[in-house]
């Protein structure tokens, strides 16, 4: 009867801490490994997320100060494309104006002020879709000088379409013009808003 107890006793005392072994090391202990290797994954992926977002938010800061500094560069020529359009307007309207062509679509130099607008406002239009690829802030830039620069092809267009009729083609076009400096003007503003913000 005491072998017997001793023989019991011993399997249990050998096999029941064997069988935690097992179970900690075979079921709980890869378990753990498992959980803490995601863990260290996620944290290793979050701080390069971080870095990354820190890293990109300067650079598309730059880039969109780049492109806003270069419509500039563009709506400062459409303003003197404005200056010498007026320039011949009021030539060919004014009291000297027998000793100058009329404003019509025969009028090299009215072509030419009207071909180099067109060129400039495409010119616009690129750099607005070139914004719409950066961050928040220069999609915002794009969004509010969208209408100024549609405008302002729309003024293109029918400063075009003015030379057709020679007997309105001057005031028509000396409407334009005013419509273009306007439009120039409050695209000028917004995109030195813009260049401060960034």
């Amino acid at each position: 009867m005491l072998s017997n107890f001793s023989i019991e006793s011993n399997y249990h005392n050998n096999v029941y801490p064997n069988l935690f072994l097992t179970y900690f090391f075979g079921g709980v202990m890869p378990r753990i490994n498992t959980i803490s290797i995601s863990l260290i994954m996620f944290f290793l992926l979050f701080i390069l997320c971080l870095g990354t977002m820190a890293h990109a938010q300067p650079t598309n800061n730059q880039n969109c100060k780049n492109i806003a500094k270069k419509m500039m560069g563009e709506d400062i020529k459409i303003k003197k494309i404005h200056k010498q359009m007026k320039h011949v307007i009021d030539a060919a309207t004014g009291k000297e104006s027998k000793n100058y062509p009329p404003i019509d679509r025969f009028n090299r130099h009215v072509n030419i002020l009207i071909h180099n607008l067109g060129f400039r406002v495409e010119s616009m239009k690129e750099l607005i879709e070139d914004a719409k690829q950066e961050g928040n802030n220069c999609q915002e830039m794009a969004r509010n000088i969208s209408g100024k620069v549609n405008a302002m092809q729309e003024i293109y267009v029918n400063m075009g379409i003015s030379l057709e009729n020679p007997e309105t083609s001057g005031s028509k076009l000396f409407d334009l013009n005013k419509n273009l400096e306007q439009q120039a003007n409050g695209a000028s503003s917004e995109l030195k808003s813009a260049v401060k913000s960034f």
